[in-house]
């Protein structure tokens, strides 16, 4: 069974169900399809998202149809879709009621689109600002709609993932047990050094491609780091992190010098001494801790294979970003790219494709089917 781990759903009608008077409208517009990259012109229809009279977003129809999506899923190779809700118009920085509203509906919409149909997996998403809502709202959306994982943006404000606030998040989805997909925004995280979306931003200005090139994976490597050292995984052991589109070639080199700039024997720098004065160890190597994260690789990357043999027991999952159309997208030549590297197991194959991301999922057996 393989699992396309990254795919972005946003179903339309789900805005009818929003009674707030900032939610914004959809006009959708014909569209003779411009994926020419991927080999094939894509036709269709186009959607355009207008809130407070100004555009924030425009996708096309595999954002929101499932045929559609079917389609390019049977021709990539994939059994199973894992809809993440899509980015920029589901994102914190609204009216907090508008944010509770959005959440409700999505849920409600993505359920009933889904219904009976095991090709794809729902995702929650959660307003996050309002944490006791967020709490209510994402067991509602697991116990009574049958999601099965959250999509997190990425922290609130200038708070990253360790922030205490988060912990009662924590505590329900521990009890859940459900994973947590992470997916940054296009501005969370504007007042982090290492989180500026905006393509205006001082860090990233005169370079557009830098927020998806290098954003998501600093991103990544920062909050990862938080986690472990701030001993969040220590005090929720059972919870797992999906991180996509930032590529799987950090990590290796993220585990092995986190490790280094931990205490032992042979002593660190008075830096990082001074850090860990007065603060709870953590349990293990910080290398450790990566048995909670899953990373989504690129199937472009080449070096698949160095990778896993710096993280030999390895959670990296596979995404194809559909339908996006940026350079981190792979539809529909996923699969193959993968299928064809000459020097990953066949075994390692598996775990990609499928094996790992169904052990995210808690879905039955350990292992992808053969193809």
């Amino acid at each position: 069974m393989y699992i396309d781990g990254d795919t972005h759903y946003w179903p339309l009608r789900f805005i009818d169900k929003v009674s707030h008077p900032g939610k914004g409208h959809i006009e959708v517009t014909p569209d003779t399809g411009d994926y020419l990259r991927y080999g094939k012109a894509v036709p269709g229809k186009v959607a355009t998202y207008y809130r407070d009279g100004k555009k924030v977003h425009s996708f096309k129809e595999g954002r929101w149809s499932l045929p559609v999506r079917a389609e390019f899923m049977k021709k990539d190779g994939f059994d199973i879709q894992v809809l993440i809700p899509d980015n920029r118009p589901l994102i914190y920085e609204c009216d907090a009621e508008l944010g509770r509203q959005l959440a409700r509906a999505y849920n409600d919409t993505v359920a009933e689109d889904i219904a009976g149909d095991d090709r794809f997996i729902g995702v929650a998403w959660i307003y996050l600002p309002d944490v006791k809502e967020a709490v209510r709202e994402l067991r509602r959306a697991v116990k009574d709609l049958g999601l099965k994982a959250v999509k997190l943006n990425g922290g609130w404000g200038d708070g990253d993932l360790d922030n205490e606030v988060l912990w009662p998040l924590y505590e329900e989805i521990a009890e859940l047990n459900i994973p947590i997909l992470l997916h940054p925004a296009a501005r969370v995280f504007e007042l982090q050094h290492s989180h500026p979306w905006l393509v205006g931003s001082e860090r990233f200005q005169g370079f557009q491609h830098f927020p998806t090139a290098l954003g998501f994976s600093l991103t990544y490597m920062v909050s990862a780091s938080r986690l472990i050292f701030s001993g969040v995984l220590d005090r929720f052991p059972t919870l797992k992190f999906a991180f996509f589109e930032g590529g799987i070639g950090w990590v290796p080199w993220l585990m092995h010098t986190l490790n280094a700039h931990t205490p032992n024997e042979a002593g660190v720098s008075v830096a990082v001494q001074q850090f860990f004065e007065g603060k709870q160890a953590i349990k293990k190597l910080p290398g450790e801790y990566f048995n909670q994260f899953y990373i989504a690789a690129v199937s472009w990357e080449s070096y698949l294979a160095e990778t896993i043999k710096g993280w030999s027991n390895h959670n990296i999952i596979i995404g194809s970003d559909f339908d996006h159309g940026d350079a981190v997208a792979t539809w529909p030549r996923t699969v193959e790219v993968v299928k064809a590297m000459k020097n990953v197991s066949e075994a390692d194959k598996e775990r990609v494709l499928g094996g790992n991301a169904m052990r995210l999922f808690g879905m039955d057996g350990n292992g992808a089917a053969k193809h």
